[in-house]
């Protein structure tokens, strides 16, 4: 009995040393996660107050698909001070770059994005993305807002969501999760104060929530996207100001109730543009699952994962692992799934639906800024013009923001966000991928600072502080 005793003492004793150290740990990582590490010894790109960009041909995304030719774009302090000939004079003190007929287009908008390292923002920008919309928001995120804006660190322009607000039992432990309408109203109150710039809801919340939530985002000056919410009628969710609904997938999932059928498709979108809608298309992540079901490793080993973040990486890996190898009948279901959200994209854009640009970045092995340019293949794919999956990404998605007096075309007292290429986007939009110049916040990247914002964005945080930051969130949602 002695023995048995000791040792039941002795594993007593380990126990709880391994309940303390992973104690310590989690304390640790939570800790550090509120420090940033990796900014750069020299400032990455150059302030330059006036810039005159001469014999350039101007993608404006203002006059549909026309383009400006033999211009010179006039910039002062980050903003579009004119767009004159190139025949006439320009004003003393400003630096004179020939782009010898280059094209300018605007810069890119992600409009869905899940960002979880601050070295995604550098990505990002380095493939001609000013501006993402961030889809859940942890309070380090206000921190890297706050930090891009000052040009204390490099990326595009941070708009961000808050937590993600949910009820019921198909949500995230990420997700802010409410059962009384209450909650819901006191949960915007305090988003607002911490300083969110927007409310992101979810689709187990009914009726009497949404109304709480959009009521109070209303009087907080806060706008509202998301996932439909299953549990409400989609002629009754059309009469809320949701100002972008969020993957096609969802559409499927939600909206048509697991039917793969483009007939009601069409009903729904025909719905949705009636309503005055905008869809978010997001193909990506769902694209990287059929992928990894017909092709497997062979998909998988594709993947630059060094430009993930290593906890992000190691969630993708599972979730797409899964999927390698399955059974006969979960095969042929990803496989139509994905044909049929490829149908209801075009079906969308047949309909007039306005659509924006997003890539849900982040689950699924995404990589931040380059899946932005695979998204635009896959709409092209299924014969989207050129031109309205520009449109998607900048003015539509201005609109969609509330910002079109700022970004999202190239106009005379707008954000000088734009990008430099060497061919007409309208005609290629591979050329989109690999930027001349990108202009951004005041700052100006060449090709050399171009380069260094791509080697940034692969100098990822490690697991322990990623971890750390994840249950930061979650004592603070």
């Amino acid at each position: 009995m002695g023995k048995l005793f000791r040792i039941l003492k002795k594993v007593g004793k380990i126990a709880i040393g391994l309940i303390l150290l992973i104690a310590f740990t989690l304390v640790t990582a939570t800790l550090f996660s509120k420090k940033d590490y990796g900014t750069p010894s020299t400032k990455i790109g150059e302030n330059i107050e006036k810039l005159a960009l001469t014999n350039v041909n101007i993608v404006s995304m203002a006059h549909n698909d026309s383009i400006l030719t033999g211009k010179t774009l006039l910039i002062e302090n980050g903003r579009i001070g004119d767009v004159i000939e190139d025949s006439l004079d320009i004003p003393n003190n400003y630096r004179v770059v020939d782009l010898k007929g280059k094209y300018i287009a605007p810069g890119l908008i992600d409009m869905h994005t899940h960002i979880f390292d601050r070295s995604d923002l550098p990505m990002y920008l380095g493939y001609g993305v000013t501006t993402v919309r961030n889809m859940m928001g942890f309070p380090m995120h206000l921190r890297w807002r706050e930090q891009v804006k000052t040009n204390k660190y490099p990326g595009p322009e941070l708009i961000t969501a808050a937590p993600t607000i949910n009820s019921g039992g198909n949500g995230s432990p990420f997700h802010k999760n409410i059962v009384e309408i209450q909650e819901g109203i006191d949960a915007v109150k305090e988003y607002k104060e911490l300083g969110y710039d927007f409310i992101k809801i979810y689709g187990g919340l009914n009726k009497e929530q949404l109304t709480g939530i959009m009521d109070e985002a209303v009087k907080n000056d806060l706008f509202v996207v998301g996932h439909p919410p299953k549990e409400i009628a989609l002629e009754d969710l059309l009469e809320y100001d949701i100002k972008s609904y969020e993957h096609v997938e969802e559409m499927v999932q939600s909206l048509m109730d697991y039917e793969l059928d483009t007939i009601l498709g069409r009903k729904i979108a025909k719905e949705l543009q009636q309503g005055g809608a905008k869809m978010t298309l997001t193909l990506s992540p769902f694209h990287n699952i059929y992928k990894a079901t017909l092709e497997g490793d062979d998909f998988l080993n594709t993947i630059p994962k060094e430009k993930i973040n290593p906890f992000v990486r190691l969630i993708g890996k599972r979730q797409l692992g899964e999927w390698v190898d399955t059974n006969e009948g979960t095969y042929k279901w990803n496989k139509e799934k994905y044909e049929c959200m490829e149908a209801l994209t075009r079906i969308l854009y047949e309909e007039d639906v306005e659509l924006l640009l997003g890539t849900d970045t982040g689950p699924g092995l995404t990589i931040p800024g380059i899946t932005l340019h695979d998204e635009m293949q896959l709409l092209k794919n299924v014969g989207i013009p050129n031109l309205d999956i520009l449109r998607s990404g900048t003015l539509n998605a201005a609109r969609a923001l509330g910002r079109n007096d700022e970004l999202g075309s190239i106009e005379k007292g707008k954000l000088a966000n734009v990008i430099i290429l060497e061919q007409n986007p309208l005609e290629d939009l591979a050329t989109l991928k690999n930027p001349y110049l990108i202009l951004n916040n005041e700052m100006v990247y060449d090709r050399e600072a171009i380069s260094r914002l791509r080697k940034l964005g692969s100098e990822k945080s490690n697991l322990l502080m990623t971890i750390g930051r994840f249950i930061d969130h979650m004592l603070n949602k």
